[in-house]
């Protein structure tokens, strides 16, 4: 166990190349953002055609069915599309392949599509020639025939086939310790972490799984990756805000300190909303502020080196860029914060190679 300072937020400094979809007013951008209530979505809502729905070749891209007399498969063409445009593919490809007028919809509210003719037929997810492919998975089907009917609904709903967010980092840099903070993603999410040496992700990629926690996920890598170019990447189809939401995102190398800080500390929510009485003594609300978390942390016996972090961090965060405490490196999920530096305390050396600091935090909202 050790507590961890990760103060340079790569994510933050470097460049959002590109994002798989984005809801209007609420840019990838904002990511980089100290505060939780900036944030990213994923591309919903009336006319949008929700997020990004991937066709890839022999992966998802054919279609089973049978009109009575054999199977009938139909060929998708390879390419990016929201749930509409995808909806309107499937007719194009179903009709030059069958004899029957498909229609297909995607409602964007429930995140379902529904494939209907003017007769009965049948869609092979199961018995199909192309069966160990995923594109039942991603209309939302699940892995079963279906036959004696001329409408079919997707059984889960769908809002995307993926998510996903590209920052340049501008070089090679390091890093181990990973945050989303104040997301909406589901515990059925895969979130993953690729890094690489260029922006197509194909030159000496690396990847890592992050474990879901609610709101807000911290994770320390087992070994620290060296890459210029970071997707956060993130699956989470049927959530049920029907959009994903990120509110930061932190990228970074995490510092251990030498020594963890010293009990007792003072911890709590503090209220800073401003007040007065009224001549009668009646109490008045000038500015209400939301009750924040504060600690007061007092480090003793901190080393040179333990020193030069506090140092770098006092530099590069002073007291109004927000950092990360981690207070135990093995449970990182249950004893890290999202903080700013409420005054700067500088360290204070009693004899050689130790060190005091006193460090007074408060919660980043």
């Amino acid at each position: 166990m050790s507590v961890l300072i990760c103060h340079t937020n790569l994510w933050r400094i470097g460049a959002i190349l590109t994002a798989s979809s984005e809801a209007a007013q609420f840019s990838a951008e904002y990511t980089q953002d100290d505060s939780l209530q900036l944030f990213w979505r994923s591309r919903n809502g009336t006319g949008t055609g929700n997020g990004l729905f991937v066709v890839t070749v022999d992966v998802n891209d054919h279609i089973d069915l049978a009109e009575g007399a054999g199977e009938l498969p139909a060929t998708l063409t390879p390419g990016n599309y929201n749930g509409l445009t995808l909806a309107a593919e499937i007719k194009t490809q179903l009709d030059v392949a069958g004899a029957l007028t498909y229609t297909v919809t995607y409602n964007e509210t429930t995140g379902k599509f529904i494939i209907a003719a003017g007769g009965n037929f049948e869609l092979l997810w199961h018995s199909g020639s192309h069966n160990a492919e995923g594109q039942g998975v991603l209309l939302g089907f699940a892995h079963t025939d279906l036959s004696g009917a001329a409408t079919y609904t997707s059984d889960t709903a769908v809002f995307h086939s993926e998510e996903y967010i590209d920052c340049d980092f501008g070089a090679a840099l390091e890093y181990d310790f990973i945050a989303l903070l104040g997301h909406n993603l589901t515990s059925a999410a895969s979130i993953i972490i690729y890094g690489a040496d260029d922006a197509a992700f194909t030159v000496n990629p690396v990847h890592d799984h992050l474990t879901f926690n609610g709101n807000n996920l911290y994770k320390i890598l087992g070994a620290a990756q060296t890459k210029r170019y970071v997707r956060i990447s993130l699956l989470d189809t049927a959530n049920p805000s029907g959009y994903l939401q990120v509110g930061t995102i932190v990228v970074g190398k995490g510092n251990a300190l030498n020594r963890g800080p010293s009990v007792p500390f003072q911890r709590g929510p503090i209220n800073e909303t401003e007040v007065e009485y009224s001549p009668s003594a009646n109490l008045f609300t000038i500015q209400e502020r939301p009750s924040l978390d504060n600690k007061v942390l007092s480090f003793v016996g901190l080393s040179d080196a333990s020193e030069i972090i506090v140092e770098a961090l006092l530099e590069a965060c002073g007291s109004h860029v927000a950092w990360a405490l981690c207070l135990d490196s093995t449970a990182p999920n249950a004893n890290s914060y999202w903080v700013h530096l409420k005054n700067q305390e500088l360290p204070e050396c009693q004899h050689v190679n130790y060190w005091t600091w006193i460090a007074e935090t408060e919660e980043v909202l």
